[in-house]
């Protein structure tokens, strides 16, 4: 049973605008890239018979280094460079602007640079259709990455227990700006625009999770020894009713994971038995789908709402049909640690991850078959979670690892690809540990070692609307063209 508490004081706020806090790196050093901008010192015989340093440095458009006697050393930088471990991309390299923003096509733009020129800027940015239909090392999932991949902190918050431990199970935000955290005692509702906090007694939560218009919150919780399902009205941003309360049988367990339909007419409920039990809204009939043998960790559908997954504590991941809730596909990973996450745009592509050793693979369940991967043998490095961003397709990798003084490093790698490094979320003190997503995909919530809550701008807001616009216009226009088909025909 839960009893409404009264309103907590606001966490305290540190604004965080100053972009220096991030840590520095540039992109991975790709074997097609040619001509990059170097940083190498070589030592050479003066007149005097004595050796002198010479550096040069490239992170600017340089003139020196276009002088004849310079000419022979640029040209050995034509060559293809030695791949860099991705996961280890944080570790030693510094920022660069240049490399990552709109200055290559203006650099190329401006001089009229060609392929195979002595000086090459290698511009990956393109269409989502292009990028998609690409053939090249970088198709690895269809990507739009950002042309200024910068992600900054907006504001840091102190909340005590926010990272001891991490449940993404137990933590949601909604389409109304609210907030919902659980470290298994109470259930807070954060509310982000006035900064206010709620805490209601919810005895044993388990899970949680908001439909996906934000007017319902579904609590897994324990009355007694039985595992009940209350589903609360959000009536306003200060109130909420519980308007349905479902028992389950006690040998289910608890309510492990929660996931709602898009359409928010179905709730998928995995139990700690392996048990999913599928509600349909209004009635809140019930079936049950018993695949699983062991406790079930996660449930996410695809995007287009053609398929459902999910995956238990022994490292299995089952793939349904969303319609008739038919086991189509199975997969058994290596590690009992597992974790995955569709990507936003085909609903085909699906990301399965083996914490440790950290391996990333790309699955395809038409074809049925991994179309890319990465693997390490060590576990120096684990990956707590990784997540796509739905308006740009990047893949947000989250690692632990420890760093040369055996300290814990936490940080955030954002992949265009399985080798491409376009972004770098850390902080040096406190580390990042990736929370959840705002509904709108433009921001991030993150979590750090000494109890903050952080919020980072990833995607604006104004770019966004632009970028739904767009597909909106692309939408009509398709549209369009085939009415007129029809009206040939």
């Amino acid at each position: 049973m839960f009893v409404e508490m009264s309103v907590c004081d606001s966490p305290n706020k540190c604004a965080k605008m100053d972009k220096k806090s991030v840590t520095p790196f540039i992109k991975v050093r790709r074997k097609t890239w040619q001509q990059e901008a170097y940083n190498k010192s070589y030592k050479c015989l003066s007149s005097m018979n004595e050796q002198q340093q010479v550096s040069y440095c490239g992170d600017r458009f340089i003139p020196k280094r276009f002088e004849r006697e310079n000419i022979d050393f640029n040209l050995k930088y034509v060559g293809r460079r030695e791949e860099r471990d991705i996961l280890e991309t944080g570790i030693t390299l510094t920022s660069s602007y240049w490399r990552q923003s709109s200055f290559i096509s203006t650099i190329n733009s401006a001089f009229d640079i060609q392929e195979r020129r002595l000086l090459q800027f290698g511009n990956l940015q393109g269409s989502r259709s292009q990028v998609s239909g690409m053939d090249s090392i970088d198709a690895d999932w269809p990507c739009l990455p950002r042309s200024r991949p910068t992600a900054f902190q907006n504001a840091t918050h102190d909340m005590s227990g926010i990272c001891s431990p991490i449940d993404y199970n137990m933590m949601d935000w909604a389409t109304n700006d609210l907030v919902a955290i659980s470290s298994g005692q109470d259930v807070m509702i954060w509310r982000n625009l006035d900064e206010s906090t709620m805490i209601f007694s919810v005895e044993s939560p388990t899970s949680l999770k908001y439909s996906p218009d934000g007017k319902y919150l579904a609590i897994g919780c324990m009355d007694g020894t039985y595992p009940v399902l209350d589903l609360w009205a959000v009536t306003s941003t200060m109130e909420f009713i519980v308007s349905y309360r479902k028992y389950f049988l006690k040998s289910m367990g608890f309510i492990r994971c929660i996931e709602w339909s898009h359409d928010g007419n179905e709730l998928l409920c995995g139990t700690h038995c392996g048990i999913i039990v599928v509600l349909t809204r209004p009635k809140m009939t019930s079936h049950q789908i018993r695949e699983h043998r062991h406790q079930i960790s996660m449930i996410k559908f695809s995007p287009n709402m053609r398929y459902f997954a999910s995956s238990d504590t022994d490292g299995t991941i089952f793939i349904f049909d969303a319609r008739l809730k038919k086991r189509l596909l199975k997969l058994g990973c290596r590690s009992k640690a597992v974790i995955f996450d569709w990507h936003p745009w085909t609903g085909m592509d699906l990301a399965v991850v083996e914490r440790c050793p950290a391996s990333i693979f790309i699955f395809n369940i038409p074809h049925r078959q991994f179309v890319a991967s990465y693997k390490r043998k060590d576990d120096r490095i684990n990956i707590k979670t990784v997540t796509f961003s739905k308006i740009t397709g990047e893949l947000l990798v989250n690692i632990i690892r420890g760093d040369e003084m055996e300290c814990l490093v936490c940080e955030i790698l954002v992949l265009a690809s399985l080798n491409r490094v376009v972004d770098l979320l850390a902080h040096q003190d406190r580390g990042t540990l990736f929370l959840m997503w705002s509904p709108d995909g433009t921001n991030i919530a993150t979590g750090g070692l000494d109890d903050t809550f952080s919020l980072w701008n990833f995607f604006p807001t104004h770019k966004r609307e632009a970028v739904l616009k767009r597909q909106a216009q692309e939408a009509k226009e398709k549209c369009s063209s085939l009415c007129l088909f029809r009206g040939i025909r």
